[in-house]
């Protein structure tokens, strides 16, 4: 009767995400950032930016992420074709 073969240890945790994702999750805060800073900017002036900011606010993340991803997607497809 053979013995198994023991069983292999798991390794450290690695992260399952890559630099591009790390990129896009930097240009979302930094675009939520400037949100922050119209919002800011139109508290001290009193002036109309707050409808600029409030949709501003609500569109530009979704936005920029469907953007990226149509960029990636066509990228993606190119590089697919060239294979």
């Amino acid at each position: 009767m053979s013995a198994d073969p023991p069983a292999p240890t798991p390794g450290a945790w690695r992260p399952r995400f890559g630099l591009g994702t790390l990129m896009l999750l930097m240009l979302v805060c930094c675009v939520m950032a400037a949100a922050g800073s119209y919002l800011v900017r139109a508290l001290r002036s009193g002036t109309s930016v707050k409808a600029f900011f409030v949709i501003f606010t609500l569109t530009a993340p979704i936005a920029l992420l469907v953007i990226l991803n149509l960029f990636r997607f066509v990228m993606d497809r190119l590089s697919r074709r060239e294979r």
